[in-house]
């Protein structure tokens, strides 16, 4: 039994030998192949996951940047409107005080207004009374001239006869 034991065992060593030949020369490159293959593409993807992060930080810095710029612009914003408003509300002022003294300006004027009208209506009275006081003191003149040029008549006549 001694020789097939050993024979078995040679047998065994060789299969195990062949099979061992055999990864190696067929079934072995094509994993160190594929193998291979796997460290470029990780390789490959490494890079690009490099590539990618650094372009991620390049847009971060970026949006960082742009978020001052937008920061900086809304603060400039803010500071033109609260000019703006400030401006506005002086000139809402102005065209108060404005609005004020026309006022009072037009108060004023219908204030001189009335006193003219009532000045007017005092000297359509007096005028009034002027024009009476004249057509009396025409009347009495005429009265008069008519009583001397009565008299003048009777005088006339006396002188006549």
């Amino acid at each position: 039994m001694n020789i097939l034991k050993d024979r078995a065992i040679w047998i065994v060593v060789v299969v195990i030998i062949l099979a061992g030949g055999i990864y190696m020369v067929i079934i072995d490159p094509n994993r160190v192949q594929k193998m291979d293959d796997i460290v470029v593409r990780d390789d490959t993807r490494q890079a690009d996951n490099t590539e990618t992060n650094e372009r991620l930080r390049i847009v971060e810095l970026e949006l960082l940047g742009d978020k001052k710029n937008l920061q900086k612009l809304r603060d400039e914003y803010d500071i033109h409107i609260k000019t703006y408003d400030s401006k506005v509300d002086s000139i809402n002022k102005a065209f108060s005080k404005v609005d004020i003294e026309i006022d009072k300006i037009l108060r004023d004027m219908k204030d001189k207004f009335a006193e003219v009208q009532d000045q007017l209506e005092d000297l359509e009275d007096d005028i009034s009374s002027l024009k009476t006081q004249t057509k009396r003191d025409f009347r009495s003149v005429n009265a008069e001239i008519s009583a001397l040029k009565e008299a003048i008549d009777e005088i006339s006549d006396d002188l006549d006869e």
